[in-house]
């Protein structure tokens, strides 16, 4: 590899968790990024396009290009191309969230694979998922948001609400009534707040019916898309424990990395199989638990899947 700092370039996402986690891994290997446009079905001007712009980016030299992609919308075919393209300068990083039963033929062409479900030669076996949180943003927030989370009566559970997915729509108004039954009677035993946040994916329907039926807790309600992400780094920081719909992998792996008690409620109706395998490993690892009625306190080392990958990538680029 040249001694030239490397170009990273990260594949867009429609899906917000997705493009964070490349956005938190490039952060953590510490190079400056930038965000390349998802493949348009024109793969001959979008070559074009990346060729264009890798040499304005390089000045005539020709730096090692680390190109992060991943799960969400489907690039597999075009993105490993492109070592036809850079040949020997590309190194191709697949982030994996969740991967179906038949893998995709071209996927182990990537010289790096980082995933929750696989293992292999070229494959980085992960607890949880990447995520763009750190000790740094969270100590931050803490700082930055700490004259709201210190009034609040202790302890502060966190309740983080997922919903539907592609292929599970299980997340009606019947099952977030059964939910805040079984956050109440955690909160009862605990006193303090319960803090909740949502995400794109939550119905209102459900919201509303889950809401509803917390209003007899000291509760507060935050939307995500009327916050700062750093509130949510806040509440990640500030609160003791938390619980978790165990349909997003994000909100697992974030509420882990701070390792602080994890409820997960994996209930079949509201939950793919997938998440109940990744999230399993979770709760094999100790970073979690399976919500129930019952609650008592746990410590663990706190899983840290980016910096994983981040190490891995590190290490490819020292054998070049």
């Amino acid at each position: 590899m040249s001694n030239m700092q490397p170009l990273v370039w990260l594949v867009n996402s429609n899906y917000t968790g997705e493009l964070n986690a490349r956005i938190g891994l490039a952060e953590r290997l510490g190079y400056p990024y930038e965000i390349i446009p998802i493949p348009n079905g024109d793969i001959q001007s979008y070559y074009c396009m990346l060729s264009e712009r890798y040499a304005h980016n390089t000045n005539g030299n020709q730096p090692q290009l680390l190109i992060i992609s991943g799960t969400g919308e489907e690039t597999t075919t075009a993105i490993a191309d492109l070592k036809l393209l850079f040949e020997d300068r590309l190194v191709n990083v697949y982030l994996a969230s969740i991967l179906p039963d038949e893998l995709h033929p071209r996927l182990l062409e990537y010289d790096l694979i980082a995933s929750p479900q696989l293992v292999g030669a070229n494959i980085i076996s992960l607890i949880g998922v990447p995520h763009n949180l750190s000790r740094t943003s969270l100590e931050t927030a803490y700082r930055w948001h700490e004259s709201f989370f210190n009034t609040l009566p202790k302890p502060i559970i966190g309740l983080l609400i997922g919903g539907n997915t592609r292929y599970c729509d299980g997340f009606t108004e019947g099952y977030a009534a059964g939910l805040a039954q079984r956050v109440i009677n955690i909160a009862k035993s605990l006193g303090g707040t319960v803090v909740v946040t949502n995400s794109r994916r939550t119905p209102s329907s459900a919201q509303v019916a889950l809401l509803d039926n917390l209003k007899g807790l000291h509760c507060h309600f935050f939307d995500w898309q009327q916050i700062e992400q750093s509130f949510y780094y806040a509440l990640l920081a500030h609160a003791d424990m938390f619980i978790v719909t165990g349909d997003s992998l994000s909100m697992c792996s974030e509420a882990a990395f701070t390792g602080k008690p994890l409820l997960v409620d994996l209930s079949i109706e509201a939950t793919e199989c997938y998440h109940r395998e990744i999230i399993g490993k979770l709760i094999n690892y100790g970073a979690a638990r399976l919500l129930s009625d019952h609650y008592e306190p746990w410590t663990y080392l706190p899983p840290d899947p980016t910096h994983a990958v981040a190490e891995a990538i590190q290490q490819l680029f020292n054998k070049c």
